[in-house]
Formats: C-alpha cells, sequence, structure tokens
C-alpha cells in the first residue's frame, strides 16, 4: 500500500524525534555551530539549539509572523519591535531582513544567547539595539538557568542557575522607540509572559499598538489568578484577538470584548496537560484599532 503524504510526514516526525537527540550530542561534543536561514537571512545558533529541528519538522512554526509584521509596516508608520526574549534573535533578524524601515529592541539576559544575539544582528546595527538582562521579576522566582534552545526561572539557585538582581523594566524599554512609532511587544519569556504583562498592565497597553506574546497558562510561574486578570484586561482595552497554535496555525479570531474566548482556550490548554500535549502553547496577538485595519482583519 502506497504510503499517503499525511503518513510520510507523521513518519519523518518521528524518525526525527528519535534522531534529533543524537544529532544534538554530536554537534555539541564537536563543538560544531549550525547555520540557519530563517526569513530569508541567515543566522548563526548554538550546537545544542533546536531551531532548525522544529522549523524542519514542522514549516509553519513562526513563519507566519513575519507576513503580519511586514504588513504593519506597510502603513505609514515606522515599526519598532521589542523583542523580549530574543534567545538568539532568530525573529528579529528576519523582521530586520523584511522590511528595512523597521528597527528592533531585543532583550536577552543569558550570556551564551546574548553573544548569538549580537552577532546574528551585526548587520543590522544601526536598527537594532540589544539589551542585556532579563525583565522581572515575578514572584519568587529569580534564578535562572539555561537548557538546551532555551531557560527558565526557579525560586532558589540550583546546579547550573544563577540568581538574577538587576532587572530590566518594561517603562525603560517603552521610552526606547519615538513617540511616533508603532509599537510590537513581542514576549517569549518562558512563564513570565502572563504575568510581566499584568503587572505591568497599563504601561505596555497605552504604548503598544500590537502585544505578541506566548499564551501558556497551565505552565505560568507566578500568581496563577494573575491568568484571568490578564483575560478581563484584554477584554476591556478594546483590542481584537488573533490566537495561532504553537506551530503558527491561525485558530481563531476574537472580538474586542470578548473574554469568553480565550477562557476557553485556557482551560482547553490545561485539559490537555492531563491527557495528550498536542498545542502546548498558543501566540496571541492583541491588535489595536489601527493595527486591525493595517492586517485587513474582517
Amino acid at each position: 500500500m502506497a504510503l499517503t503524504v499525511r503518513k510520510k510526514r507523521f513518519i519523518g516526525r518521528m524518525i526525527g524525534h528519535a534522531t534529533n537527540p543524537v544529532r544534538v550530542h554530536w554537534r555539541t561534543w564537536r563543538r560544531q555551530e549550525q547555520r540557519h536561514t530563517i526569513g530569508g537571512v541567515e543566522i548563526v545558533l548554538p550546537p545544542e539549539h533546536n531551531l532548525p529541528y522544529y522549523q524542519r519538522r514542522d514549516p509553519t512554526y513562526d513563519a507566519y509572523a513575519i507576513d503580519l509584521l511586514a504588513r504593519l509596516a506597510a502603513g505609514n508608520r515606522h515599526v519598532a519591535v521589542i523583542d523580549v526574549g530574543a534567545n538568539v534573535g532568530d525573529t528579529a533578524a528576519a523582521v530586520l531582513a523584511s522590511d528595512p524601515r523597521s528597527s528592533v529592541i531585543s532583550v536577552e539576559g543569558d550570556p551564551m544567547f546574548l553573544g548569538y544575539l549580537a552577532r546574528n544582528l551585526a548587520a543590522h546595527a544601526e536598527r537594532a539595539t540589544v539589551v542585556e538582562g532579563f525583565v522581572g521579576p515575578v514572584g519568587t522566582r529569580v534564578s535562572f538557568s539555561r537548557a538546551g534552545s532555551t531557560g527558565g526561572f526557579q525560586p532558589e539557585e540550583g546546579a547550573g542557575g544563577h540568581a538574577v538582581e538587576d532587572w530590566v523594566s518594561p517603562a525603560s524599554l517603552l521610552a526606547m522607540p519615538a513617540p511616533e512609532d508603532l509599537v510590537v511587544w513581542k514576549s517569549d519569556i518562558d512563564g513570565f509572559d502572563i504575568h510581566v504583562l499584568v503587572h505591568h498592565w497599563d504601561a505596555i497597553d497605552s504604548r503598544c499598538d500590537v502585544l505578541w506574546f506566548e499564551y501558556d497558562s497551565p505552565r505560568t510561574l507566578g500568581d496563577r489568578a494573575d491568568d484571568e486578570r490578564l483575560i478581563r484586561a484584554l477584554a476591556a482595552s478594546g483590542r481584537t484577538l488573533l490566537v495561532h497554535d504553537n506551530l503558527g496555525r491561525r485558530m481563531v479570531q476574537l472580538p474586542p470584548g470578548d473574554s469568553t474566548g480565550l477562557r476557553t482556550l485556557s482551560r482547553w490548554l490545561h485539559e490537555q496537560v492531563d491527557g495528550h500535549v498536542v498545542v502546548p502553547y498558543l501566540d496571541v496577538w492583541a491588535l489595536s484599532p489601527e493595527a486591525v485595519q493595517l492586517l485587513q482583519c474582517d
């Protein structure tokens, strides 16, 4: 029996799931950096980084975002992206390459990722600002440790972790773009996204036309009541929400004032934790009326 395209893709995913750890171990042992093309621009990655594997396995991963940002940049206002948790600068490099006017403020606190971030944005130094540090704190989790492609915070300093004492404030980042800029707050900070938005809501909401953040309510690291606080704040803000799954596939568009939709999606994410996790987190884009017009949302 001939294999369908769907079956071939499934087999390929299973093979990749088994072989990728071996490849990571081999590259790490040889200290072999990776070169990877994203958004038409080549970037350098550390040996253990999994981004190439993710994008080979799921070609839609993060691909949609560059198109949305390019459409925002087609308007009359200069677009400034505040990239919180910039990692190695993969998204930032693609944004800078996709539009010659847009600028990026990239925030990263891990020293190794920071080095790759600076290298990957060097070709666009006039439009790229690198800020060293972590945005926070949130609760008692102040010890950071890196794990492969990402990192995380724990309440106490453990093996391989280090306590963070100096934090970057959202207010200082929001003051950096020009007053007339269309500002995008892009947040991928491994469990802190919800809480930073809630704790600094007035400043972020009033300055940014777009809030693009990782929404992972089951694995959030601070006060779990912040999830409901964020849902209510978004509903009261008059923003339209575009919700994508973790592979960049559009799931739903929620109209201004709708709190039920995101609350339902939050419960759905929680239900998966107790079963088979298919979609571990969501990408939420919260858009001002001007951003909605630029993106031509229905």
